[in-house]
């Protein structure tokens, strides 16, 4: 026969059982799966007046959004994949005094805070590395329900990129626009 404390026992743990399962599957429904083959990170700018645009073909990223109890997103992708289509731009991005494959083959982003600002909105902040430079970036990211979408400003010249061959940016624009489109 059960006294009255084990029966609040055995509910107290069959709730608690709940609760951890309820808290398991939202963390489930949260974490995205990129689907890469319908995705893209594109980067584009300016060169002497003309606006070109390029792609980065191999990335890899996790995310895991809020309201998710540890949202995350990391990302890593690989700079000799960087490709605008005209052999000039393809041949001198690899180099040195661009990005450096050589010696920094891969850039890196990873947030350090996700947070929800409005229905299927995010404010992102964190850190990205290029040529072994770490920078704080922040920006919005929003859920259509089929893809995110972000656009992210980065100054070129902050992380030494064409530092050498175009130190004032009179050539290529010292911004250079990265758009995320990651279907999901």
């Amino acid at each position: 026969m059960r006294t009255r404390t084990s029966h609040l026992k055995h509910w107290l743990m069959i709730l608690g059982a709940v609760f951890a399962l309820q808290a398991f599957a939202q963390q489930l429904i949260e974490r995205l799966s990129a689907n890469q083959t319908k995705s893209t990170i594109k980067f584009s700018g300016e060169h002497a007046g003309m606006p070109f645009e390029g792609v980065f073909e191999k990335w890899d990223a996790t995310l895991t959004l809020p309201p998710a109890q540890n949202p995350e997103i990391a990302a890593t992708f690989y700079l000799a994949s960087a490709k605008t289509g005209d052999r000039t731009y393809d041949s001198t991005l690899p180099e040195g005094d661009w990005f450096d494959i050589e010696n920094t083959p891969q850039g890196r982003f990873v947030s350090t805070q996700i947070q929800a600002s409005a229905q299927g909105r995010y404010a992102v902040k964190g850190e990205l590395t290029l040529r072994g430079i770490s920078k704080p970036v922040a920006f919005e990211m929003i859920n259509t329900g089929e893809q995110l979408i972000a656009d992210i400003i980065v100054q070129r010249l902050a992380y030494n990129i064409g530092l050498e061959s175009d130190p004032d940016a009179e050539w290529v624009s010292a911004e250079i626009n990265i758009k995320l489109r990651i279907a999901i």
